[in-house]
């Protein structure tokens, strides 16, 4: 495909796609190795984690910082919609990463994802001697600044803290659709969420980035539990308004006792929806959800990575500005499409980063987890 291809396709979806690039110098390295700790929300190998933190080592790596050589790392999970699913069992298991990160005395700790900022990183603030980079912040950076002071601004920051807000794209992963889906446009689509410390965090994003769309009218809903969610999907198949859903489920309470993650989600969803589903990521497209413009994870735990270079090589972080995620990407799964008896406009597949073919469902049962060889970016 033609570069200009893709950039005419997406300049007619009002979109962009921008990657951020530091140059490429290898920082002075001093021996014995750093230390970074990296705290993840989710468990490990989570499709919206893993990529994040495989991202930060990639980033770190870029600049000569690498594993096993002049770098020393150490990962906590805190297993956020699984296990530790209420904000008392987060503050209990964030005491447990920063009891691990006091003993482990880190040069730089990354927190990836909002309970890892909320839990671990807030109670730092003000421990200047620890730099700090985030990455995948729902909840913007002035929501937490309000809690406790961390920053001045965006560009410079002046304090301890510096990272990466994960942007959703939402308006463009809208506008993606309507190029897929032209029906769509004047019709409605309906986006999902849990109740989650991200659930929450996500549903304020939606608000805030759909609140000039137009062209198609849509709605956020919360679910609090597996039947509510169930329940939704069955009303909105029956619902000729809707022609499209964006389901950010990342964790539902059942009443057998079972919490239902990701993979249980999804496989439900894409065994019982009949509308296309735009996906957050690459991997939930791999897995089957319909596509769009989704959230390139790596692209954005790369950048926090080179911060934390930065950060190594002697910058303060109260220098180095706070950015939204660097970019997005546009990813279908035709075999969903076809399912759905949808055709995606040829013009609109050419812009495409990646095309999937097939999916990994059904699950029956196994985690999801994601697998850098499914990747494409």
């Amino acid at each position: 495909m033609k570069a200009n291809t893709r950039r005419e396709v997406i300049a007619g979806i009002g979109g962009s796609c921008v990657v951020a690039l530091l140059p490429r110098t290898v920082w002075s390295q001093a021996k014995p190795p750093k230390r970074i700790f990296i705290v993840q929300s989710q468990e490990q190998g989570h499709p919206c984690g893993q990529p994040q933190a495989d991202g930060v080592l990639e980033g770190l790596a870029a600049y000569g910082w690498k594993v096993g050589e002049n770098l020393s790392v150490r990962h906590h999970y805190m297993d956020l919609y699984r296990t530790n699913t209420t904000a008392d069992l987060l503050r209990e298991d964030g005491a447990k990463a920063l009891k691990e990160i006091e003993a482990f005395r880190p040069d730089v700790l990354f927190a990836l994802d909002d309970a890892s900022i909320q839990f671990v990183m807030m109670p730092l603030v003000g421990r200047t001697e620890l730099p700090i980079v985030f990455s995948g912040m729902n909840a913007r950076p002035e929501v937490y600044n309000a809690q406790k002071k961390y920053m001045d601004s965006w560009k410079r920051p002046g304090g301890q803290v510096t990272g990466v807000y994960e942007r959703l794209y939402s308006a463009e992963a809208l506008r993606v659709m309507t190029q897929a889906i032209p029906s769509l446009r004047g019709a409605k689509a309906v986006m999902i969420t849990d109740m989650s410390v991200t659930g929450a965090a996500i549903t304020k994003q939606f608000e805030l980035e759909l609140k000039d769309v137009t062209d198609v009218r849509w709605e956020v809903r919360r679910v609090r539990d597996w039947a509510e969610y169930t329940a939704l999907i069955e009303s909105l198949n029956d619902d000729p308004a809707v022609k499209a859903i964006y389901p950010i489920v990342m964790t539902a309470s059942g009443p057998d006792g079972k919490t239902y993650t990701v993979g249980d989600v999804y496989d439900w969803t894409l065994a019982h929806s009949r509308k296309p589903e735009m996906a957050a990521n690459y991997f939930f497209a791999r897995m089957g959800l319909f596509g769009g413009a989704v959230v390139n994870f790596g692209a954005m735990g790369r950048l926090a990575g080179q911060k934390g270079a930065q950060i190594l090589a002697g910058a303060k972080p109260g220098d180095l500005p706070i950015e939204d995620a660097v970019d997005y990407a546009i990813v279908f799964n035709i075999k969903r499409a076809r399912d759905l008896g949808i055709e995606i406009p040829a013009h609109v597949l050419a812009a495409a980063h990646a095309v999937y073919k097939d999916d990994l469902v059904p699950l029956k049962g196994k985690e999801l987890v994601y697998d850098p060889r499914t990747r494409t970016f």
